[in-house]
């Protein structure tokens, strides 16, 4: 023989440690009972001799490998990829894989992509949608993350942050900053989450003696940063009229600032700026963006928690969770 040693297997983990195969198993998907002692003795064994789950072997038991479907809409976008990030260290944690589809917020694409995993075996998906709801998925093992399901059934899981909230935020910065010619700068997608974050900053600014009509919507028809810059280039060579513009997501701030700068008109002197994600690029922009905090920690938490409930048969405490916000106050509002 050539002396290598066969992988171990749960059996032999279970033998080592005194159990049956069934507890290490439920240990191993943080699922059933057991107690802190038996635990802590079967994960120090599987630490200690390397031992990895087969994943293909417990698929072809239950008839589909445990990978699950994650659909972005802009891998690119720093607040998305932090976001899939998260996902999937969180989903790893709980021993699934995962395979990622971007859309580059496409539905035809988006479409494509739940066929094609599907056809996969994928047991659930995390949708980041673009479309919102798939009728390909009714019934099927899904959560709606970041974006709320539309038209769905009512057991649909969906989790957000309060748009609204970050929207009222934004306009009550704004307003203490003492800005008087005000923009909105946002996607024209759609898109509930902007049309919250719009109606927030509205009441915000209301309160504060500034009549919607004194507001105006600036729309582009997608979230990239050039598509902010070119825009905001176009509204300089107009004539230039604001001091006070909240864009409803961080690259949107970094194309206006960028825009700004090149212009030579002053961040925060001449015009105030608010984000909404709080991502990497609200370091990173100017003197500093400041920013709608998101926690997407806490957001991929919740989802992964949810579909391995889904999928396991546990009781959800509800299927439609809202995670506060708060502003991340920096000097492009100073």
């Amino acid at each position: 023989m050539n002396g290598v040693k066969r992988p171990l297997t749960m059996k032999d983990i279970a033998k080592m440690a005194g159990v049956s195969t069934a507890t290490v198993s439920r240990i191993l998907n943080h699922n059933g009972r057991y107690s802190k002692e038996t635990e802590s003795r079967v994960k120090k064994l599987i630490e200690e001799n390397n031992y990895v789950i087969d994943q293909t072997a417990k698929g072809l038991r239950k008839k589909y490998l445990e990978t699950v479907g994650i659909i972005v809409p802009d891998i690119t976008n720093p607040h998305f990829a932090k976001l899939v990030l998260n996902i999937q260290t969180s989903l790893f944690q709980r021993g699934y894989s995962s395979i990622i589809g971007n859309t580059n917020e496409n539905l035809s694409l988006e479409e494509e992509h739940v066929h094609s995993l599907k056809a996969q075996h994928v047991c659930g998906f995390i949708m980041i949608s673009t479309k919102r709801y798939h009728q390909s998925l009714r019934r099927f093992p899904t959560v709606y993350l970041d974006r709320p399901a539309r038209g769905g059934e009512k057991e649909d899981i969906t989790i957000e942050s309060d748009n609204y909230k970050g929207g009222y935020l934004a306009g009550k910065q704004l307003g203490i900053a003492s800005c008087k010619r005000l923009a909105i700068i946002r996607t024209n997608s759609n898109d509930c989450n902007q049309d919250s974050r719009k109606e927030g900053f509205l009441k915000a600014l209301s309160e504060a003696g500034i009549p919607e009509e004194k507001v105006d919507v600036l729309d582009i028809g997608d979230a990239l940063i050039q598509s902010a810059y070119s825009r905001i280039r176009e509204e300089m060579r107009n004539g230039f009229l604001y001091d006070g513009l909240f864009c409803t997501t961080d690259t949107l701030a970094t194309g206006v600032y960028t825009a700004l700068r090149e212009g030579n008109i002053k961040v925060p002197e001449e015009v105030k700026i608010v984000g909404f994600d709080d991502c990497d690029l609200a370091f990173t922009t100017g003197p500093g963006l400041t920013s709608v905090h998101q926690d997407v920690g806490k957001m991929a938490e919740l989802a992964v928690d949810a579909l391995v409930r889904r999928l396991t048969g546990e009781p959800l405490s509800s299927t439609h969770f809202y995670l506060p916000v708060y502003l991340s106050v920096r000097a492009s509002t100073d």
